[in-house]
């Protein structure tokens, strides 16, 4: 009998994976799912449709991830003033469904620096160097937190004209680098 149910954890467990790889080949994906969740999720804030969640909703389906109960705010704004509310709560939308790095376990600071380069909204990228402050306290964490800082008040100050939008381009890049290396 114990054969039997060792069995089936086994194939259940082969089952799962087999899933996973499917789902990640079915959209052209790679096989780690942290970068695959990332991928879909981008793709869908930068072009959000029907199509772009549809890959999230099966992807989420295939990870046994719970998306949000909320549906996505689908669509463009109507005008360039509507257009940052909209993507806040795109953005909002999207950081409810995690970065995978934030459940590896142990927690490593570097998964945390991970996840939190793969957030899009100010309030859950500073409620993740929360975190990191109470595990990873030190030079790293606060020089991470000071840039982002910069980075937002950066932002909030540009004009919306291309150079602007340029430097701050390039900005977010060099912070970015910062934080992976």
């Amino acid at each position: 009998m114990a054969w039997i149910v060792t069995f089936l954890a086994i194939a259940l467990v082969v089952a799962a994976a087999g899933a996973r790889r499917r789902a990640s080949k079915r959209y052209g994906l790679p096989e780690e799912p942290a970068l695959a969740l990332a991928i879909l999720k981008e793709n869908l804030l930068e072009n959000p449709s029907e199509g772009h969640l549809q890959k999230l909703k099966d992807f989420a389906a295939s990870q046994g991830l719970e998306l949000p109960g909320e549906e996505y705010p689908l669509g463009k704004a109507p005008s360039i003033e509507q257009d940052s509310d909209v993507f806040l709560r795109q953005a909002a939308w999207l950081d409810s469904l995690a970065p995978l790095e934030f459940s590896e376990e142990p927690k490593t600071e570097k998964a945390l620096v991970s996840g939190i380069l793969r957030l899009y909204s100010d309030e859950a990228i500073f409620k993740a160097f929360e975190e990191m402050r109470e595990k990873f306290p030190g030079e790293r964490q606060r020089k991470l937190e000071q840039g982002y800082r910069a980075l937002c008040e950066l932002r909030d100050s540009s004009k919306a004209d291309y150079d602007s939008l340029e430097r701050l381009r390039i900005e977010k890049e060099k912070w970015e680098r910062e934080a992976s290396g």
